[in-house]
């Protein structure tokens, strides 16, 4: 289960990278992040910096916290729900960057027919939570 878990969490992070590249060599000169033309841009090349430094700063605090806190775990179940957090938060950060990516692309994309993917991640990490919480519950 540890080895699936590692697995999925190795394919979001080739999945971020590929959705950031795909959406860097569609941004303009001058990338919007809200759906307000205007209110907030930055230059395309910041954009991928930062995303690239946000994903790597994210993924090294949740392996610290895996590190710190599997020691504590017994059971082989919640050790591995435990290191599907990154997987999940990796997965809510290329959704992300997707919607930024549409939010870019007016020409084609309607970004409101796109809106979904931010709500997605959240549920997805409540999914996690309640999903922890049945683990650590369930008897062996």
């Amino acid at each position: 289960m540890l080895r699936v878990v590692n697995f999925l969490k190795v394919l979001s992070m080739v999945l971020f990278l590929a959705i950031l590249l795909l959406v860097y060599a569609y941004l303009p000169v001058m990338a919007d992040l809200t759906l307000d033309n205007g209110d907030f841009q930055v230059r395309k090349e910041d954009f991928f910096y930062f995303g690239i430094g946000v994903f790597v700063v994210v993924n090294l605090f949740f392996l610290g916290f895996q590190k710190l806190f599997e020691q504590f775990i017994a059971k082989v179940e919640v050790k591995a729900w435990v290191r599907g957090l990154s997987f999940v938060i990796n997965i809510y950060l290329t959704l992300i960057v997707g919607f930024i990516g549409v939010i870019n692309n007016t020409n084609h994309l309607n970004p409101s027919g796109f809106a979904y993917l931010n709500y997605l991640g959240p549920f997805l990490i409540f999914s996690w939570i309640v999903g922890l919480i049945y683990v650590v519950k369930q008897k062996s």
